[in-house]
């Protein structure tokens, strides 16, 4: 009997595709987040490594970043119809890695319109490749696929859903990503920071900078958010912060230190110490690569 039962399961998933096991956490009045795991993208957790958010308002919901797949964003409308059936006004993506918003596909079919960066607009055409389709296997990215985005976010604004007001805040450097924004819900004192800010893990600044970084956390500090709802990692308050400065500043100092005393790259990224920040996810994964750029970002440096 177990045979079989474990037979029948396989066969699901073959059919049925991957099944995410999506839990909202309300992390607010009416915001909602399922957590990413701490892993780079790969079959076996069906990319959700990032995590995604719901916010309620009296007639809609608002989705900031949707995910890795079709079927990630589809279980998660089905988790939060539980919560309230309401139509979905529209979508936030927040920067352009792909396991922030290849979920679009799902929310284009309901005619949600979708902001996003231009960056992400230039770099990802319909019909194209992304790093996920390359990844996760086939049968989990049913009517996955690249998506016009139909608002470029280019400045700072406000937008209301039936008296909710988002206020996007457009960073004026790459940070994370090229370009980068953040959505700030004012009256509940909510930051969605986007990949500016992680908890758990370490940051990649292989497709931003560190100074665009440290110059949003000064922002993200003089707001002074409640409530942090980062990119990555479960905690909602400074942890993510008081990480991901310290580390971005560590990167920094060392860098500058290695230029000024003429040290080679390679000798600097053998050397440099950061044993105290082993213990975060991906260490082994990102860090490395975050050496090597953090000093040819600091190479030819002036404050």
């Amino acid at each position: 009997m177990k045979k079989v039962l474990l037979a029948l399961i396989a066969i699901s998933s073959l059919v049925f595709g991957f099944d995410y096991k999506l839990q909202p956490k309300e992390i607010a009045k009416d915001v909602y987040m399922f957590t990413g795991v701490n892993e780079p993208v790969k079959s076996s957790n069906g990319g959700a490594i990032a995590n995604s958010f719901w916010v309620k308002t009296p007639k809609h919901w608002v989705v900031i970043d949707t995910g890795p797949t079709y079927d990630y964003a589809k279980q998660a409308h089905n988790a939060m119809k539980k919560i309230a059936d309401l139509p979905i006004k529209l979508v936030f993506n927040t920067h352009f890695h792909d396991d922030h918003w290849m979920g679009d596909s799902y929310y284009k079919e309901l005619h949600a319109p979708i902001y996003a960066t231009k960056t992400q607009a230039n770099e990802y055409k319909p019909g194209g490749e992304s790093r996920v389709l390359k990844i996760l296997d086939k049968k989990d990215l049913t009517n996955t696929k690249i998506v016009k985005v139909d608002n470029i976010v280019d400045k700072n604004e406000t937008i209301d859903v039936d008296g909710v007001k988002f206020n996007v805040i457009k960073l004026d450097k790459p940070a994370h990503a090229p370009e980068d924004f953040m959505v700030y819900l004012k009256d509940r004192s909510v930051l969605f920071t986007g990949d500016i800010l992680m908890s758990e893990r370490l940051t990649s600044i292989r497709h931003g900078s560190i100074e665009g970084n440290l110059a949003a956390i000064k922002q993200i500090e003089k707001i002074n958010p409640k409530v942090y709802a980062n990119g990555h990692g479960k905690f909602r308050d400074d942890t993510g912060l008081k990480l991901t400065k310290a580390y971005l500043e560590k990167l920094k100092s060392t860098a500058l230190k290695a230029v000024k005393d003429d040290v080679e790259l390679d000798d600097y990224v053998k050397k440099a110490n950061f044993d105290e920040f082993k213990k975060y996810k991906l260490f082994n994964v990102a860090h490395k690569e975050n050496l090597f750029a953090a000093f040819k970002e600091y190479e030819f440096f002036e404050e």
